[in-house]
């Protein structure tokens, strides 16, 4: 029997659902769940779904009416039926996971909600499970093996996707097994402080996916903050922007030689010590060009790192962009 839902008593949505809630029971972690919300349209007349919100983007929903996947804004007939169809990917999550969508309609305020429950089991077990890197200097590559155990023989056929700078090597001409390892790679690197990166691969066992997360940290003996890209967004042309860029040492000291912007033709650097010999904070002025567009600059820092009675010139260079508003 067809019933209303997610409304106050006496008021009706425009479709009719005959099951606003689906309680999926126990399924392996990394499955792909596709299931259906029937409705019916015996409003009378004519209405749109105009748009459907997800709770996350582990569900990809479709309007599905007379055997068609209708794109939105997807238009239902008077006394024409159909169903949400709803894709439900359960990669990277484990024990009771509730997840849904919410049906929006063009003629009605109120919203119909539409709720999924589920609770995962690990097809996969990870070693070790929490995945850390030793604190490091960055001066150094990083390197662990992870081993993956199934619960039947498997290989992984591909890397989904991996967070900078981390990186993900899969075994050479693996053979079907209920173990597999691999190697996690941090590269060297300069930024300073603690990081999660996360992963994602995909066996060959009914695409099952695996996601894991990663925590580093790295102290390198000279930081720079931000590190790599100073973003200064939308700036007004031809007038002058501020911004500030820290700089110091974790290990002995350093001495600031000089500091400068190439690429952009007025700007003006000023470098504040901040503790001495330490830490530094360098002043950026920045007038951008006097034409609408993107501008970009490069901040070149030299400095002598003074330690163990050693002094060794460094060069950091930071990437400067911005763009000025296009006026009409």
């Amino acid at each position: 029997m067809l019933i209303a839902c997610s409304r106050n008593p006496g008021q009706q949505s425009p479709l009719q659902f005959g099951n606003t809630q689906h309680s999926l029971g126990a399924h392996w972690a990394g499955e792909h769940l596709l299931l259906e919300f029937p409705f019916l349209n015996n409003s009378g007349k004519s209405t749109v779904i105009t748009r459907i919100q997800t709770q996350c983007g582990c569900i990809n929903p479709r309007v599905i009416v007379a055997g068609e996947n209708r794109s939105l804004p997807a238009e239902v007939a008077a006394n024409e039926s159909g169903f949400i169809e709803i894709d439900f990917n359960t990669a990277g999550f484990k024990g009771t996971k509730k997840t849904g969508a919410e049906i929006f309609f063009d003629d009605d305020p109120q919203s119909v909600a539409l709720d999924v429950s589920v609770f995962l089991n690990n097809w996969f077990r990870q070693q070790p499970a929490r995945i850390l890197f030793p604190e490091s200097d960055g001066l150094s590559e990083q390197r662990i093996n992870v081993n993956f155990t199934g619960q039947e023989p498997f290989t992984f056929v591909e890397v989904l996707s991996v967070s900078p700078p981390l990186q993900v090597e899969l075994p050479v001409n693996a053979l079907p097994a209920l173990s597999q390892n691999i190697t996690l790679v941090l590269p060297a690197q300069t930024k300073q402080g603690s990081q999660t990166a996360t992963f994602s691969l995909r066996s060959d066992h009914d695409n099952f996916h695996v996601v894991s997360i990663v925590r580093y940290s790295t102290k390198p003996p000279i930081f720079v903050e931000p590190n790599g890209k100073l973003l200064l967004g939308q700036v007004p042309m031809a007038v002058a922007s501020f911004a500030a860029v820290d700089l110091g040492a974790n290990s002995g000291s350093i001495e600031v030689l000089k500091a400068e912007i190439e690429g952009i033709e007025q700007t003006i650097v000023r470098v504040q010590e901040l503790e001495d010999g330490k830490r530094f904070r360098l002043q950026l002025s920045i007038t951008p060009p006097s034409k609408p567009g993107a501008f970009s600059g490069e901040l070149i820092i030299d400095l002598i790192h003074h330690f163990d009675g050693k002094k060794v010139p460094v060069t950091r260079k930071i990437q400067i962009f911005g763009v000025t508003p296009t006026t009409h």
